[in-house]
């Protein structure tokens, strides 16, 4: 007789932790369509025209738009999350990013949907479901830490998966969050049913481009590191080159201007755009000019990528100074302004 072989407590280990990965995958699923399927019933609602539905599938209250949904120049499908649709994700918890809701209430641990592709998911620690944070995560917690809710809003440009966003909504800060990868934006909608109803009412996420000009027919190039898609192919593969799964999507522009109605006050902007961030600041000149001695605002400066596109990189700082903003850091390619 043939006894079967023990496996090692590493195997045993990566088997639990591959278990309990697909149930919350499919769990997530299961919800995420339940949620979006409710989202896109409410939409034959009168009120649903003027903006969309403030309750999600889920029963949680939704930040919603800043105007009627008519007002602006983007579809439906831009503020949706695809149905029946898996993708491959793991999910974390942001480290150190625990939210004190009040006394007698546990903290809220983010949660975040992370890509397998492109090495994302390897962050994660096997023992503790925690990763640290990616990009401007770090830079976005301090100050939304330091900031009030009435003080404005935050606006995201070029998101990824959410690794500020999130921070942001959590600490009670009314966040908008624009991407242009329908698979990311996806990931920040699962994200969101992840943490239930503690970040989407301070959230909303957009599918889209942001520029200088309002347009329906432009595309963006997406690599396995979607972190690093752009308008063009030559943007998006400069720094992580290319490889067999690259696709090219269709996606709306819109300008920040046209999203969001004169007068809003908005705190913080943080732009992350593969070199197309001088038109991101050209198509907001109205929300720079009126929020000028209240706004903070981080630019990824990468001189490369800015020629690239098309654009001079001293042009951007002309244009910020023009407008009485003056660089106050810079760490690697981020550039701070106020």
């Amino acid at each position: 007789m043939i006894m079967p072989k023990r496996k090692t407590p590493a195997v045993r280990r990566t088997a639990v932790r591959v278990f309990f990965t697909a149930v919350g995958t499919i769990a997530l699923i299961c919800i995420a369509m339940k949620s979006a399927s409710a989202f896109i019933d409410d939409t034959t609602s009168s009120a649903a025209q003027q903006n969309i539905p403030n309750v999600n599938g889920y029963g949680c209250k939704r930040l919603g738009l800043p105007k009627p949904i008519d007002e602006i120049p983007l579809p439906l499908s831009a503020y949706e999350m695809d149905r029946g649709q898996a993708n491959n994700f793991v999910m974390g918890i942001l480290d150190n990013k625990e939210v004190h809701m009040g006394e007698g209430q546990p903290p809220l641990f983010i949660h975040m949907a992370l890509p397998r592709a492109g090495g994302f998911s390897d962050r994660i620690d096997e023992k503790t479901g925690r990763f640290e944070g990616m990009g401007n995560s770090e830079n976005t917690w301090d100050r939304a830490s330091a900031s009030k809710a009435e003080d404005g809003i935050f606006i995201d440009v070029g998101a990824h998966v959410g690794d500020s966003c999130l921070p942001s909504a959590a600490l009670g800060i009314d966040t908008y969050v624009f991407e242009p990868v329908r698979a990311n934006t996806n990931l920040i909608h699962y994200s969101t049913l992840a943490n239930q109803c503690r970040i989407s009412e301070h959230l909303t996420v957009i599918n889209a481009l942001v520029g200088d000009k309002d347009s329906a027919t432009e595309s963006v190039y997406v690599t396995e590191r979607a972190d690093n898609a752009a308008a063009t192919k030559a943007q998006a593969i400069k720094n992580v080159g290319n490889s067999a799964s690259d696709y090219e999507q269709p996606v709306h522009m819109i300008k920040l201007d046209s999203f969001f109605p004169p007068g809003l006050k908005v705190q913080n902007l943080k732009i992350d755009v593969q070199g197309f961030e001088f038109y991101v600041l050209r198509g907001a000149e109205r929300i720079l000019k009126e929020n000028k001695g209240r706004l903070h605002v981080r630019v990824e400066y990468d001189v490369g990528l800015l020629k690239m596109a098309g654009t001079n990189p001293p042009d951007l700082l002309k244009f910020m100074e023009d407008l009485g903003y003056k660089m106050t850091g810079r760490i690697g390619d981020d550039m701070d302004f106020e």
